[in-house]
């Protein structure tokens, strides 16, 4: 099993599985480990403490023994502290046994049907940052780097990279003869116009792009990057799904806007799309894989099946009851209410992943909204009380964590500042702000949708604590795309609720950047994170992401529900599934 996700609960007679302690030492990185990762990806030594700060850190080896791959071996090669110069990446060398190419070909064929909450609202990662179109595009899309199973980033569509001492020249190396889905095979035009759009229309983009000063075309397989100052936390952002490589002609085509033609690199592309029914994804027979092993989110990837289908299925009881009947293979977000019917189900298989996503809801801070109002804000979240809104998402307290952290405490990023203004419930201080705001009961529009259960529910119980303090509530629920579309007027809604991942670095994430719904325009925002971003010593980073979360909380962004657990089932006969945080299904296969 990866260590990116795993059954955690393993009492009174439920399924076994990694324990949770092991999986969450298994995510976090430390200072050894990322010493040795930094020489396999040929990162000269100088540059180690920014990346070091970039991708966390830990000195402390795990109590319990954790599986780590044989790249850990002390015959690796070392780093010339002197110099640029790139370093051969070694041969994967795991304790994988290797699969007999009979066996393997046994896994071929079959249509894996995949229920999610709805229809994407676009598929196209970099321009929204749904995880339903994120999930279901990464096996069409692929970025220069991927994640490995510790979240640490690793060269996908490159052979290897330099970075010069002071982390602000980049030098990428692009892997020969890998394939598009038309048949074009990726050069560095195609990079550099990809990037390019990344830069104007991805929020993680635009932010990284500040610090960019130049891209260039060396040669066919050669870019170069320059920074303005030292940016060691690059590869971090490009191992993003929304930092895609395309054709160049598809990105210079759809500048600003959804994708026109769905072409990446990736092991599957697409099929068809019927709206409301399904999106089909089919084997690309000229895979450009990686050699060696799978590894995280990455390494190398095989399409065994013939077709993967992602059918909308809104209703949650349909997604859950749907694996019983055998009319899917896999199902996401289904309600823990379901939870002991599932598990005992003999033909079906479930997993619970924590770390996962912190639930929040977003304030509109436009000019268009009346939420911009700070005091009102401050209001809001004086009256609310977190532990009813997530008993009522999440059902029983092991799938939810009460915190005002947006880092899971398993990081290296876990801090607890703003505590004070987290779940504050009190209702008459609560009237007192609302009167000092002057709110003069004018609805607030409060959008949501019943295809994640936990957004809906959520609403539900904060709108009726806001209402016993005095507040008018216009709940108004829609299906998740028209969400997705309504929060981008800045004149349409007021609050929605959503999730953020709680094990990716703080700095990525997306309601970071100004002009992403909520739209928080803060000059000290922007200062930390370029703070953040910058800083090669960890303990000085940490003291930026500790400030960062506190100005989170003091300026009323948002209202923290908690971390939560997200419930997933499948059926048996799906094998090599290894139960990520995000899930994916390349490696996988029907065992029947």
């Amino acid at each position: 099993m990866s260590a990116l996700g795993s059954h955690f609960i393993e009492e009174d007679g439920m399924k076994e599985g990694k324990g949770l302690d092991q999986l969450l030492q298994a995510t976090t990185l430390n200072r050894r480990h990322l010493l040795k990762r930094a020489a396999l990806i040929g990162v000269s030594a100088p540059l180690f403490g920014s990346l070091l700060a970039a991708c966390g850190e830990d000195d402390d080896e795990p109590e319990a023994p954790v599986d780590e791959p044989d790249d850990d071996d002390d015959d690796e090669p070392d780093v010339d502290d002197d110099t640029d110069e790139e370093v051969d990446e070694p041969d994967d060398d795991t304790d994988e046994e290797p699969v007999d190419e009979a066996d393997e070909a046994d896994r071929f064929g079959g249509t894996l049907r995949v229920a999610i909450i709805g229809e994407p609202p676009a598929f196209d990662p970099t321009f929204t940052t749904a995880t339903v179109t994120s999930n279901t595009t990464w096996h069409v899309f692929e970025s220069l780097f991927y994640r490995d199973e510790e979240f640490a980033p690793q060269p996908m569509l490159l052979s290897s990279f330099d970075v010069d001492d002071e982390g602000v020249e980049f030098t990428f190396y692009l892997r020969e003869d890998v394939a598009f889905h038309n048949g074009d095979i990726m050069d560095a035009d195609d990079v550099i116009a990809s990037l390019e759009r990344y830069a104007t229309l991805s929020g993680r983009g635009r932010t990284l792009w500040e610090r960019v000063d130049n891209v260039e075309k060396i040669d066919d397989l050669t870019v170069s990057l320059t920074c303005s100052e030292p940016t060691g936390i690059m590869p971090v952002y490009l191992s993003m799904t929304d930092a895609m490589v395309i054709p160049a002609e598809a990105a210079e085509g759809s500048p600003d806007d959804e994708l026109a033609d769905t072409i990446g690199t990736g092991p599957y592309m697409l099929g068809e799309r019927l709206a409301d029914r399904y999106t089909s994804l089919v084997r690309f027979d000229d895979y450009a894989a990686l050699e060696g092993s799978p590894d995280g989110y990455g390494g190398r990837k095989v399409a065994y099946f013939d077709e993967i289908r992602f059918i909308p299925v809104p209703e949650i009881s349909v997604r859950a009851d749907g694996l019983i009947t055998d009319e899917f293979d896999y199902s996401e977000q289904i309600s823990t209410d379901q939870f002991a019917s599932l598990e005992a189900e003999p033909d079906v298989n479930i997993q619970i992943t924590l770390p996962y996503y912190f639930t929040c809801a977003h304030f509109n801070k436009s000019e268009e909204s009346i939420m911009s109002s700070h005091d009102l804000r401050m209001a809001f979240l004086t009256a609310m009380n977190a532990e009813p809104a997530a008993r009522a998402a999440f059902g029983d307290e092991q799938f939810f964590r009460l915190s005002p952290a947006i880092n899971a405490p398993e990081t290296a990023w876990h801090t607890t500042a703003g505590e004070e203004n987290y779940s504050i419930n009190d209702p008459d201080r609560a009237r007192e702000l609302l009167e000092e705001a002057g709110y003069d009961g004018t609805p607030i529009r409060w959008i949501t949708t019943q295809e994640y259960g936990y957004m809906y529910n959520t609403a539900l119980v904060y709108s009726e604590q806001l209402e016993a303090v005095g507040v008018e509530v216009d709940l108004q629920v829609m299906d998740w795309a028209t969400l997705v579309a309504t929060r981008s007027q800045r004149d349409a809604w007021d609050i929605f609720v959503t999730g953020h991942p709680t094990f990716n670095h703080p700095v990525l994430q997306v309601f970071l950047d100004e002009t992403w719904p909520g739209w928080w325009d803060s000059e000290q925002k922007d200062e930390l994170i370029s703070g953040i971003m910058g800083e090669p010593d960890p303990d000085v980073q940490m003291e930026y992401i500790e400030e960062l979360q506190q100005l989170i909380y003091d300026d009323a962004s948002f209202m923290m529900t908690c971390e939560y657990a997200e419930f997933r089932a499948y059926r048996n006969r799906l094998a090599g599934y290894q139960e990520p945080a995000d899930w994916f299904f390349w490696n996988a296969w029907f065992e029947e």
